[in-house]
């Protein structure tokens, strides 16, 4: 958890948030691609990416252990601001789909669309006693890996 605290101020210290959303916002639009999975603080920079190029148009999002909701250390601080309590599904996202462990203790609240307008929540998933949070061990997890057995 301590990690975690220091990556996300990172993230968000001296133009290093703008670098990595411009980083993310360049590489899905240079790929093409319609399927983007982002895990922990990832799910933060491709969220943020998607918001800033409102042009970048995929058919699926998939958040992993995202602290996408977690008050005061990401989610009052996420571009663009949410309003009125609420963030929402980036516009050119057709669809969003947040899996998160039971024990992960990153993925505050597990249930994101209590935060957020346009995201299916999976039921809460247990990916192992001491792997709740690698993203190895969520790609494998059966809801995961049935969204991406496109």
């Amino acid at each position: 958890m301590t990690r975690f605290v220091r990556e996300v101020a990172a993230y968000h210290s001296d133009g290093v948030r703008d670098e990595v959303v411009d980083l993310v916002t360049q590489q899905v639009r240079r790929s093409g691609t319609r399927v983007v999975v982002a895990h922990s603080l990832g799910s933060v920079a491709a969220y943020e990416a998607l918001w800033a190029d409102p042009s970048l148009e995929l058919d699926l999002l998939v958040t992993m252990g995202s602290p996408l909701g977690a008050r005061q250390v990401v989610f009052d601080r996420l571009r663009p601001a949410p309003l009125d309590g609420k963030g929402a599904r980036p516009p050119g996202v057709r669809r969003w789909v947040n899996v998160a462990d039971r024990g992960d203790l990153v993925a505050v609240p597990k249930q994101l669309e209590t935060r957020f307008d346009g995201v299916e929540q999976e039921k809460p998933v247990s990916i192992g006693v001491l792997d709740f949070h690698r993203a190895k061990a969520y790609l494998t997890c059966p809801p995961v890996a049935a969204l991406l057995a496109l």
